[in-house]
């Protein structure tokens, strides 16, 4: 291992709208790695008093699991969503106001995570699991960007399966870069075709490609 790869090797898991990249992160959660989840981060963050009482001024008290002032309140996720995803200009808008006031809390926390995880004598594998690795800004923290190739048709059932339509899947991934440039990011590229013995066999290629270095 040369001093380019040295250990722990910080991966970005990235990929299409429900194409398994959770069920990537639990492969190599298995292996070993830490794991270092943005989702739960900014679960954490929408629970802060300072960042309720930004985001109901700037939506409005909808937003909140009971109508009211935000004192003692909470954000209503699925409220919100309904706010930010879409094609149009307005949850295009509200997206970027509501990014910018998380996103900077968010990196500052799990900044502090990997900072810790980096300590850890014998660890191989920090995986940063961010749903918008790149529109995030996290490429710069990562060694390795694990793009999961996963078909449309796959990839709509999984979303079906979360409970999501259609309309919502297309909403979410048009919120994202495109695959194209995703893959652009991508210096390995894992096939999941839904089969998680042919996806452990992928898993052991690709660490056994890099630990080859």
């Amino acid at each position: 291992m040369n001093q380019q790869n040295a250990y722990p090797i910080v991966i970005g898991i990235i990929g299409g709208v429900a194409s398994g990249k959770s069920t990537l992160t639990k492969l190599l959660q298995n292996r070993g790695a830490k794991v270092i989840l943005a989702d739960a981060i900014a679960h954490d963050v929408l629970k802060e008093p300072v960042v309720i009482q930004q985001l109901s001024e700037l939506f409005g008290d909808g937003i909140l699991s009971n109508t009211g002032s935000a004192k003692g309140q909470s954000i209503d996720r699925k409220k919100l969503a309904a706010l930010v995803f879409g094609n149009s200009s307005d949850p295009t808008n509200r997206r970027k106001q509501l990014e910018a006031i998380v996103h900077p809390r968010i990196r500052e926390i799990a900044k502090a995570q990997l900072q810790s995880l980096r300590r850890e004598s014998g660890l191989q594998y920090i995986v940063l699991d961010a749903p918008l690795l790149i529109e995030g800004g996290w490429l710069p923290y990562c060694n390795k960007v694990v793009f999961v190739e996963t078909s449309d048709e796959l990839r709509q059932a999984w979303a079906a399966s979360r409970g999501w339509s259609r309309n919502d899947w297309q909403q979410r991934e048009s919120a994202q870069f495109s695959l194209e440039v995703k893959r652009s990011h991508a210096t390995d590229i894992l096939i999941n075709v839904g089969d998680m013995a042919s996806l452990e066999v992928e898993v052991t290629k690709m660490l056994g490609r890099w630990e080859s270095f």
